[in-house]
């Protein structure tokens, strides 16, 4: 860990300065992150009307999504913003403001020139590709030809949302989160308006015509999330020429950011990566529907995901880096595990709710216009599995980003690697030799995500030299899951004696009338119970919220 220069104190408390008043900055991130969620799951929830649970097409689109979605997740949001926040921090700290601008730049300028080649090489080799797959380009395409269409669309889509995650991620070093988290609530909107156009005025049009609609659509939306963020990027002085205006040189080339993110694309998303191999194999495994259903189902899980770990995650990245910077890695042991419990204090109550009423949500959510029955059953299960990773998925992404911070790289990288290979054989044991269907690859993707988290916690104190955490520890976390147990109880008992009650034939209005006093039931429930059993957190939650009303 590197030592403050004596010439920087003031330097030092001035990187510290930026991320105080974390909890804060977590609620506005949250709060903006769930408006996202929810649009984003208004507009699933229409594409799901639109093109029932039995459209090759649908799942086509899905399957070319996915590749520009996890190129985003990959270099965007995981090893390029992960590389660019701890790059930058360190650059401010050790050569001030000046210079981290200049870093910036540089590794934008390099961004924006190699994704957009790389982007129209791909375009290239599928058009030559698209028309050894169907009948042609424009013509009535079969499964596969549409998804290489789609995809070529699509591919673009990697340049401006990779862009919008580096000004995220330097605009987060500087302790600015609200243009960051706002970006993809107007991505959503726009998204969501261009499937409300096509139910309007094109309900009847050919699914083909529809899903290219549909593509041109998501591509405006990804490039909406950079622009919208050049306001704050031109009121924090990032949004300049590199090496103009006699700023001093950065001492950090872009190419060594980037090359820096290599190894951690892996590491840096490793969730993210399992979900797109669970989406490869229920392409190839699973019958027409599979690849729909595996989507929905993360989608939904994604929604407290977001919100209780990413959000935690954006906030408290810079700050863990910081306190590296400043040598005080008491502290950094002491955020990390603070933060981790918030997330289990959400997390865990959110899995026990998101596995009991999986049926009510899945119905409620998707039973409707041509998706039927069979196939929100098919979301159910993989619903119920998915719950199992919400903690040790979010829980991954805050402990990498301890050794990220702390300088070691590698370690995650090969726990990741390791953690890949088990996933996929996991899937294979479950799906081909076991017969389980999507529920199979929720199931192996939630027990790699557990094993990852149990080998990568170790290595605080036996690699990074961390302190050790408090005794208490455990018992906090046990405490919490058995709210978390009482929590899931409440709900399944609410939820399935209201809906005998009610003489409704099953279906969405059924699932929706029990599925809301079971969501109310299971929150004053899991306050209750924590206050009952002395939850540490609630207690803080509760301070920290009265003291902010007080102000």
């Amino acid at each position: 860990m590197s030592a403050t220069p004596p010439a920087g104190e003031a330097r030092a408390d001035q990187l510290v300065g930026r991320h105080r008043g974390l909890f804060s900055r977590t609620l506005l991130v949250s709060a903006l992150t769930l408006a996202s969620r929810v649009l984003g799951l208004v507009r699933e929830v229409l594409a799901a009307m639109l093109f029932g649970d039995r459209s090759p097409l649908l799942d086509a689109f899905m399957t070319a999504f996915r590749i520009p979605n996890l190129m985003r997740r990959l270099f965007g949001e995981g090893a390029l913003s992960t590389s660019l926040t701890t790059a930058l921090t360190a650059e401010d700290h050790r050569n001030g403001e000046a210079a981290g601008r200049n870093l910036f730049g540089r590794v934008l300028r390099w961004t924006t020139w190699t994704l957009t080649g790389l982007s129209a090489a791909g375009m290239g080799l599928l058009l030559l590709l698209i028309p050894t797959l169907g009948s042609g380009w424009l013509g009535e395409l079969d499964g596969a030809a549409a998804a290489a269409e789609l995809t070529m669309v699509l591919l673009p889509f990697v340049v401006w949302i990779c862009l919008a995650a580096l000004a995220a991620g330097a605009l987060n070093v500087r302790g600015h989160f609200f243009a960051p988290t706002a970006a993809p609530v107007a991505m959503n909107l726009i998204w969501l308006a261009g499937l409300l156009l096509l139910l309007a005025l094109w309900p009847d049009a050919a699914p083909l015509a529809q899903v290219r609609i549909l593509a041109w659509v998501v591509l405006v939306a990804g490039a909406s999330q950079f622009i919208l963020q050049w306001p704050a990027l031109f009121r924090h002085g990032l949004l300049v020429w590199p090496g103009r205006g006699g700023e001093v040189a950065s001492q950090q080339s872009a190419w060594g950011v980037v090359r820096q993110s290599l190894p951690l694309a892996i590491g840096a998303a490793v969730y993210q990566v399992n979900v797109m191999i669970d989406g490869l194999m229920a392409e190839a495994l699973l019958p027409v529907g599979g690849p729909s259903a595996q989507y929905y189902a993360n989608r939904i899980q994604q929604f407290p995901l977001a919100l209780v770990a990413a959000a935690a995650t954006s906030a408290v990245f810079p700050a863990l880096k910081a306190l590296v910077e400043v040598g005080r890695p008491a502290e950094m042991r002491a955020l990390h595990d603070r933060t981790q419990l918030a997330v289990a204090f959400l997390a865990l109550p959110a899995s026990a709710g998101l596995f009991a009423l999986g049926p009510e949500i899945a119905t409620a959510l998707f039973q409707h216009g041509r998706y039927g029955p069979e196939g929100t059953a098919r979301i159910a299960a993989a619903l119920s599995m998915s719950a199992l990773a919400l903690f040790p998925a979010g829980a991954v992404g805050l402990a990498s980003r301890v050794y990220y911070a702390a300088g070691d790289f590698r370690t995650p990288v090969r726990i990741s690697v390791a953690m890949l290979a088990l996933n996929t054989a996991l899937n294979y044991l479950f799906v081909a030799l076991l017969g389980l269907d999507v529920e199979g690859l929720a199931l192996g993707t939630a027990l790699a995500s557990w094993a990852n988290l149990l080998l990568l916690l170790p290595g605080f104190t036996a690699r990074l030299g961390l302190p050790a955490s408090s005794p208490d520890l455990p018992r906090r976390y046990a405490r919490q899951a058995l709210c978390a147990l009482g929590t899931g109880l409440v709900a399944l008992a609410v939820a399935r004696g209201l809906g005998g009650l009610f003489e409704l034939p099953p279906g969405p209005r059924r699932a929706a009338l029990a599925l809301f006093p079971a969501l109310i039931a299971a929150i004053s429930a899991q306050f209750l119970l924590a206050r009952w059993l002395g939850l540490e957190e609630w207690r803080e939650l509760a301070e920290r919220l009265a003291r902010r009303r007080r102000s």
